[in-house]
């Protein structure tokens, strides 16, 4: 069984500034790093060194040769690797001196895929082999029409969310990995159990992997469910957590490995990669994973708490308008004084300050989609008294609500 990785090299640009410019600002950066980059790149990273034999197709540019090196270095075949006159893709990365950042990409030569050079590299793959897929390629659609027809297990990444990925055939997919965050778009769902079930009822045959983070990861496949905790880390650096799971459960998957194990393994590599900086530098190899089984710890799974936030979402997506803390007390089960505490304890906040939050995320939806006065949507999300409200809105996002319509989320 043969790994083909069809995806992104990006060459990422990191400035280092006082602060993120704004419009019409000039300031000079204190520090240039350029790093390897592109979620296809990485996950192909992550493949090799799990200990999978892998294959990576995609175009680099003229300026893109530190990134077939980095590749063959963690031991990727980058022969089916197109290389182009064409600038490669990068991403300009500021960064504030207080951690906070703002990306532009520019697709460039991951963006000159043909149908001649997709077929010019299907054509040393056969049935049953593994073809591994994110959305920062174009062809998208096209290579996944093409990969179901020679009869290929096809993986989907749907990373980064956007249009392009509406013209993709979701039913000719085999597995799809995705977050909570990407689930909800797929699916169209906000509530993330409604999420699974969507997708479960539209795709069937689609088997689901969902990454939580720190609550774990799950596998769907129709009739079976599996749930992996997350390990015990400090996390430094969780940029490429996602990425090198991705790669090390495709790794499992072609070595015959169950479910279950290859959500275990997985797990555990992405926990190690977040415990060190960077994003390629992190991927650990397979021998530094099998050596953590034995240090490494899982986080005990607490099905109270877990049973007591799907109540707690429930119980605000239900009665947005007229909750209080006593109605979600009778949903628990416990008296108002208890489960006062108890949220505070297991969410880190107050029952009124996620009830707030709530009612602007959902008031935030509402004066971007519809075409309601904002004191009719303040008042369908339960306030009667509009300063107070338009006051935590502003604290939330920054404009007040009139504001909020006209320019969006900046």
């Amino acid at each position: 069984m043969k790994i083909l990785n069809f995806g992104s090299c990006n060459i990422d640009y990191v400035y280092s500034l006082d602060h993120i410019v704004e419009a019409g600002e000039t300031e000079a950066t204190e520090r240039l790093d350029v790093f390897p980059g592109g979620k296809g790149l990485n996950q192909s990273i992550a493949i090799a060194r799990a200990g999978g034999k892998v294959y990576h197709a995609g175009c680099v540019g003229f300026d893109g040769n530190m990134l077939t090196e980095v590749l063959e270095q963690s031991g990727v075949d980058v022969s089916f690797i197109k290389k182009t006159s064409e600038k490669n893709g990068h991403a300009i990365i500021q960064v504030s001196s207080d951690g906070e950042n703002s990306i532009f990409l520019y697709p460039g030569s991951n963006h000159l895929i043909t149908e001649d050079y997709i077929d010019s590299v299907l054509e040393n793959f056969e049935s049953g082999d593994i073809i591994l897929l994110q959305n920062e390629i174009n062809c998208l659609d096209l290579i996944v029409e093409k990969a179901y027809k020679k009869g290929m297990c096809i993986v989907l990444n749907p990373s980064p969310i956007d249009k392009n990925l509406d013209s993709v055939d979701f039913g000719h997919l085999t597995y799809i990995i995705l977050n909570k965050i990407e689930a909800k778009a797929v699916s169209g769902c906000e509530r993330l159990d409604l999420a699974l079930a969507k997708i479960e009822e539209k795709y069937p045959d689609l088997k689901v992997v969902l990454t939580l983070g720190q609550k774990g990861s799950v596998f769907l496949d129709g009739q079976n469910e599996w749930r992996q905790a997350a390990f015990k880390v400090q996390a430094v650096d969780t940029t490429a957590a996602g990425d090198t799971f991705t790669g090390y459960f495709i790794a499992e998957l072609s070595r015959g490995a169950e479910p279950q194990t290859a959500l275990k393994t997985a797990s555990l590599a992405a926990a190690i990669s977040v415990s060190k900086m960077g994003a390629a530098p992190s991927i650990p190899w397979r021998d530094e994973v099998l050596e953590a089984y034995k240090t490494f710890s899982e986080n005990s799974v607490d099905e109270r708490a877990d049973e007591a936030r799907r109540k707690l979402d429930d119980y605000l997506d239900r009665n947005l308008k007229t909750a209080e803390l006593r109605g979600l007390a009778e949903q628990l089960g416990y008296s108002a004084v208890y489960t006062g505490g108890y949220i505070k304890k297991l969410t880190g906040r107050t029952f009124s300050e996620l009830l707030l939050d709530k009612r602007c995320t959902v008031a935030a939806k509402m004066i971007l989609e519809t075409d309601l006065s904002v004191g009719e949507i303040i008042a369908a999300v339960g306030y009667q008294n509009e300063n107070f409200f338009r006051k935590a809105f502003r604290q939330k996002y920054g404009k007040n609500p009139l504001e909020y319509r006209k320019k969006g989320v900046k």
